[in-house]
């Protein structure tokens, strides 16, 4: 592809862009869009099927309030209490035990389909129910189930074979019994159970208006795979108990696939079922393919004639800008792209070409600059070591002759210069050991001990360990003449100077400090404010100090160099702030 012409390049690539995502779109999207729509009708049916629980627990939770208030009334426990039938208080207490029980039937008439209290004293009491036989009710099946839940709350769905029937006739599957066993407060011993019966119809409420899909039905199931509800439909007794256990799950019945989704209660451990087809979820997708199939078609043949337009105008100016960039690589760096023409990413392309090929020539002109002021320089500094090599001969000279004299005062001191001539020379390189840089202001200072006699004293405070450190050479001897010609020299009396050095982490700090006449804090910020400024500035005055400023900062940036401080004597200390470097770090080769 790389053969052909950015145009034709540029049209297959967009016709590809568009063309492959549709084909997809249309080969896989049915069954993208089927389970998109089955992921969302479940999650409607979760929604429905969670809200219908919720509504049946909320149903649970009143009747177990009901029977709790039942539980603590003073006439249900003397009721139970009562030794037997024919007690004083029985009537008394029983008209008084359905009372309450009436009340609460008359607040959810819609809810219960009636109250019964059983004792263990073979008594029992309701508005709605009665015995059928005369057998006693602690025998019956739903009393023993109470009794042995020992006062949790027992739900019975279908309560088949009982020895109690309603006054309204209400079938088996009719109702819901909630049964609960009664204990003595005081003792703790049993006394009986209530029994609350909750209709159907409260729960059918609560699923009446449910719809899932067009056809789509749910039942409730208790955790024995029982029915507690159902509506009229012929699928609903087909299901199995384990296909529930199982949900979500896909089955067939009746040559139909059918959706089967679960709502548990924690509440009363009763499965709420939703039933589905699982057709009637896929119509939307069989005509949203059809759709896609179209839309497919058509999106691809306006992809190639927009392509073709949009290529055509496109490949014009990235033409012209390889030519423009061709003629730059031959070296013609004055040509230049026309933005004015063109809009858009095209204007900020040729734009971009033009400031790079400014940038270019700036670069070029800097170079050249560059080099011219660094041959200069080489130049100044060849001239500048012609004086001191000669002066170093010559000295060398002068202090044989002083020897074989036997002047060993002119000996000394022309051996201290000597070696001040040799560490500034240091064949050349600018980097030397911390111990030379020491050696070299030593011999400074000891010349101008001579010179000054008593008005000068020093002190070179340098740890042996600091010594193979590496540093710019004749960083430090400036430093000490401006200390003397600024200080020791204009202040009366004797004076004395300080060249200490320390390591502080990963920095060398380099102190000069001196007791002489001093300068104001403002001239000291002044000071400090030039140190400040970019290297390589012209200054009037202190070239020196200046000098030693400059080389530090171009050697290892703007976070080193020179501070001016006024000390405690009065005098100045100037602090110099450099990387601690050893030999291997410096990158400097080994003398021979």
């Amino acid at each position: 592809m790389s053969r052909l012409s950015l145009q034709k390049q540029l049209l297959i690539s967009m016709v590809l862009l568009i063309a492959v995502p549709l084909l997809f779109m249309t080969a896989f999207g049915n069954y993208y869009y089927a389970k998109a729509i089955d992921e969302q009708a479940n999650e409607y049916s979760t929604q429905m099927l969670d809200q219908v629980r919720t509504n049946i627990d909320a149903s649970v939770r009143t009747v177990d309030r009901m029977m709790e208030y039942l539980f603590r009334n003073e006439d249900v426990i003397a009721y139970l209490r009562l030794g037997s039938f024919y007690s004083p208080e029985r009537i008394s207490l029983e008209t008084a035990v359905r009372m309450q029980m009436r009340m609460y039937m008359d607040i959810n008439p819609e809810l219960l389909g009636g109250l019964l209290i059983a004792g263990e004293n073979g008594l029992y009491a309701s508005n709605e129910l009665y015995r059928v036989t005369s057998d006693p009710l602690n025998e019956d099946g739903w009393y023993r189930r109470a009794v042995e839940a020992g006062g949790d709350r027992v739900l019975i769905s279908r309560p088949i074979g009982r020895n109690i029937r309603n006054y309204r006739n209400y079938s088996a599957n009719d109702i819901v019994s909630v049964v609960r066993a009664v204990h003595d407060p005081d003792s703790g011993a049993l006394l009986g159970v209530i029994c609350a019966d909750i209709r159907t119809d409260a729960i059918e409420e609560h699923i009446r208006d449910v719809t899932l899909g067009k056809s789509g039905y749910v039942f409730v199931q208790d955790g024995s795979g029982e029915i507690v509800y159902a509506p009229v439909n012929e699928t609903v007794y087909r299901i199995r108990p384990e296909w529930v256990d199982a949900v979500p799950g896909i089955h067939t019945i009746g040559g139909e696939r059918y959706q089967l989704l679960l709502a548990h209660s924690e509440i009363t451990g009763w499965g709420t079922v939703g039933v589905f087809r699982m057709g009637e979820t896929l119509q939307p997708v069989l005509a949203l393919r059809r759709y896609t199939i179209v839309v497919a078609v058509v999106a691809i043949l306006l992809a190639t004639a927009m392509s073709l337009s949009f290529s055509a105008s496109f490949t014009g100016p990235i033409s012209k800008l390889r030519r423009l960039m061709g003629e730059a690589e031959r070296g013609n760096l004055d040509v230049e792209f026309d933005v004015e023409r063109y809009t858009g990413e095209i204007h900020q392309l040729g734009g971009s070409f033009n400031s790079m090929m400014d940038n270019i020539r700036d670069l070029l002109n800097l170079v050249y600059r560059e080099q011219q002021e660094k041959r200069e320089a080489e130049i100044r500094t060849l001239q500048a070591q012609i004086k001191p090599h000669f002066l170093y001969n010559t000295l060398d000279t002068i202090r044989w002759m002083a020897e074989e004299h036997e002047a060993d005062e002119i000996v000394r001191l022309v051996s201290a210069l000597t070696r001040l001539f040799r560490i500034s020379l240091s064949r050349g390189r600018e980097i030397i050991s911390l111990a030379d840089e020491t050696d070299h202001v030593r011999s400074y200072l000891y010349i101008q001990k001579v010179r000054y006699e008593d008005k000068l004293n020093y002190e070179i405070d340098v740890p042996e360990e600091l010594l193979s450190l590496r540093v710019n050479k004749l960083i430090l001897q400036p430093l000490v003449e401006n200390a003397i010609y600024h200080g020791i020299k204009q202040k009366r009396g004797a004076g004395h100077i300080l060249v200490q050095a320390r390591r502080e982490e990963d920095r060398l700090i380099l102190r000069v400090e001196d007791d002489g006449a001093g300068m104001t804090q403002e001239k000291c910020d002044l000071l400090n404010a030039e140190l400040s400024r970019p290297a390589g500035m012209e200054y009037d005055h202190g070239y020196g100090i200046f000098n030693v400023n400059d080389r530090i900062r171009l050697s290892y940036g703007k976070d080193y160099g020179l501070r001016y401080e006024i000390n405690a004597s009065g005098g100045i200390t100037v602090i110099l702030t450099c990387p601690a470097v050893f030999r291997e770090d410096a990158g400097e080769e080994t003398e021979e």
